[in-house]
């Protein structure tokens, strides 16, 4: 089916440039309308509009046809992606300038005569065009790709699809989140996918009076996922103190997987982050039951 609707195209494609380029003589299909003048520009700029969009088509089909055949893949990079999006906006473009010439409308003088009109219309769509370069900047640097496991500000998640106006990021919750290409030149991008060493981390933050030691915790962590303890590697197991506050403790819980696994790190995390919430309940409980001591006359407790 895919071979049929190429050749059909094919087909199309020569007819059209045969009329075009007057070799095929369809005159006598209107040549007694009174509208023949009109019907014949009609035709001609019909024509020159359908060959532009078949021929588009044919330097997509070409282009993404031989980056397959060379790199031996069968789905879709940044490249393919990229090609894509410059498809599409020729296609835009094509369609706008053909529909201008139907109405016999020269776009150099409305350009020229509409500037101000349009130098407005940028200002209010430089958003838009703001989004739309910046995604074919991220689609073309190869630092970002479908699949990659990201961290884009506080949102963490996979790579579902990268247009021209955002990312769409699936989270740990499987809610998919649309980000502007802009804010990506703005904010702390990770992509933990690139590691070499694909390292997990569970963060967190306890209260110090809940945390009595740091090698306790790290020991009670490491239990709680001694389960899944085939599956990560020995001796990667690790607690960081990332920052120290007033009167919490920011901590990361790191251990490195055998083979990468989105689902088996998130039923990892899930129990860690689970037994952290048991562990902080049970010393609050405890703390609560020890009586505060009162003043004695005389003395005062410092």
């Amino acid at each position: 089916m895919k071979y049929f609707i190429l050749l059909l195209k094919l087909a199309v494609f020569t007819i059209l440039v045969l009329i075009r380029l007057g070799e095929w003589d369809i005159s006598h299909l209107y040549q007694w309308s009174k509208y023949r003048n009109a019907l014949e520009f009609y035709i001609s700029a019909l024509a020159s509009i359908a060959i532009f969009l078949l021929l588009l088509d044919f330097i997509q089909m070409a282009v993404t046809g031989w980056y397959r055949s060379r790199h031996r893949i069968s789905r879709d990079d940044n490249f393919i992606i990229g090609v894509g999006q410059i498809y599409q906006i020729l296609l835009v473009a094509g369609i706008a300038v053909g529909l201008l010439s139907l109405f016999r409308i020269d776009v150099r003088q409305l350009f020229t005569s509409l500037s101000i009109i349009f130098a407005g219309i940028a200002i209010l769509t430089k958003d838009y065009i703001t989004n739309m370069i910046n995604g074919m900047i991220i689609t073309f640097s190869g630092q970002l790709g479908i699949g990659d496991n990201v961290r884009i500000g506080t949102h963490r998640g996979k790579i579902l699809d990268i247009t021209l106006q955002n990312i769409h990021l699936l989270n740990d919750d499987d809610d998919v989140i649309y980000i502007p290409n802009a804010l990506l030149l703005t904010i702390e991008v990770v992509n933990y996918t690139k590691r070499e060493i694909k390292r997990s981390s569970i963060e967190f933050e306890i209260d110090l009076k809940h945390l009595k030691s740091v090698e306790e915790m790290e020991v009670m962590l490491i239990d709680t996922i001694s389960p899944f303890s085939e599956m990560i590697q020995p001796d990667s197991y690790y607690l960081r103190v990332a920052e120290v506050k007033k009167d919490l403790v920011s901590m990361k819980f790191q251990y490195i997987l055998k083979e990468p696994n989105k689902e088996l790190d998130r039923l990892i995390r899930r129990k860690a982050i689970r037994r952290l919430v048991e562990i902080i309940s049970e010393r609050e409980k405890v703390a609560d039951q020890i009586p505060d001591l009162p003043d004695m006359p005389g003395h005062s407790v410092i």
